[in-house]
């Protein structure tokens, strides 16, 4: 890996969840990471245009899942095919990130891993990659795990939020604080609390550390993710610069047996709700997790012609071209494709992935899936 600054720095970009509750535009061919939030790119290649001038010349690893794999590799540059790294199933972001770690620190243990989710939008580019250097700088400078904070806008229960705590440095921008607390997915009333304290971020899914900081606290919180991978960490790193697929064959099935012990749970609720001691870089930048079609119906997007007759609070999300026209109805957001469509209120939003669930259920509705 390449390296700026006498710092060695890979983007990690995690490109393997589910995405469940955008169903029925998320499909197993069509992971959630191949949308696009802009008619343009996907948001994986969004993250990945966004990333790059934040700090010219670091590596890549795009980690993803078996499942995924085709697609994601179908939308990434030629470039970065090489650096695709498949995790044999979905287990959350804690194995994802562990993984990541033990193939980076068999090289380097000092490596810097920018650790960022490719299905969120941002807006403020240059206000994310300044965010991004100055995380970088201070992990390493203060040997801590760094995340990017977002102010909030609502009471958002789905998110996790950021206390901060005292300047971590005097001078410098963006400010940057020591973490006093982590909160993840808080009660509404939780939330609305939250919004009115000073120094309260939502936590942007960023996280900025070396590779045996990261292992360190993994190591810590979920010993048990370190014992099964850890073993395997030299045969991930050596596959992953070779081929397109770095996981195969032999490796791909211990790969597979260290999995299916793993807890699945996120990075954020089983290591940093524990971790005493981070940093918080103020963002700055417009942020939304896009992980509910409330929040693609806040960015307007939306494809689909329209007619809305005393239908107030109606979000259509549909295909271009294709007319849906809605009478006397109110606060729905109604999603069509071509052969499935979902209508809900948007507070049901959230229980989309029922829907997913009782279609892998069912035989007869595999196809929907």
């Amino acid at each position: 890996m390449t390296s700026s600054g006498q710092v060695s720095v890979t983007f990690v970009v995690m490109a393997g969840g589910r995405g469940e509750r955008l169903w029925p535009l998320v499909r197993e061919a069509t992971p959630k990471v191949c949308l696009s939030a802009d008619g343009t790119r996907s948001l994986l290649r969004a993250t990945i245009d966004r990333l790059r001038p934040a700090w010219p010349g670091a590596g890549w690893l795009i980690v993803t899942t078996a499942g995924q794999a085709k697609a994601v590799r179908a939308t990434l540059p030629r470039s970065l095919r090489r650096h695709l790294l498949v995790e044999p199933q979905i287990k959350n972001t804690a194995a994802c990130i562990t993984l990541a770690a033990l193939a980076l620190a068999a090289g380097n243990p000092h490596h810097v891993m920018v650790v960022v989710p490719a299905d969120h939008w941002v807006g403020q580019a240059q206000r994310f990659q300044r965010a991004i250097r100055r995380a970088i700088r201070l992990s390493v400078a203060h040997d801590a795990i760094a995340m990017i904070g977002v102010r909030p806008t609502h009471p958002h229960t789905g998110l996790g939020y950021l206390c901060a705590d005292s300047l971590a440095e005097g001078h410098g921008a963006p400010r940057a604080f020591w973490l006093k607390r982590f909160i993840e997915k808080p009660s509404r009333a939780q939330a609305l609390q939250l919004l009115r304290r000073p120094g309260t971020y939502w936590n942007s899914g960023t996280f900025v550390g070396t590779a045996d900081k990261f292992l360190e606290s993994v190591t810590e919180w979920l010993p048990e993710h370190t014992r099964r991978l850890a073993p395997l960490a030299a045969s991930v790193r050596a596959a992953a610069g070779r081929r397109a697929s770095p996981v195969g064959g032999r490796l791909a099935r211990r790969l597979a047996r260290a999995y299916r012990g793993l807890e699945a749970v996120s990075f954020d609720h089983g290591v940093m709700d524990h971790v005493g001691r981070g940093l918080v870089v103020d963002g700055g930048f417009s942020w939304a997790d896009l992980g509910s079609w409330e929040a693609w119906a806040r960015l307007g997007r939306s494809s689909a012609r329209t007619v809305l007759l005393d239908a107030p609070r109606v979000t259509v999300i549909g295909q271009r071209g294709h007319l849906v026209a809605a009478v006397g109805v109110r606060d729905l957001v109604v999603v069509q494709t071509p052969s499935a469509t979902l209508i809900c209120r948007p507070g049901n939003a959230q229980a989309v992935r029922e829907v997913v669930r009782r279609l892998a259920a069912d035989p007869a509705l595999h196809s929907a899936l």
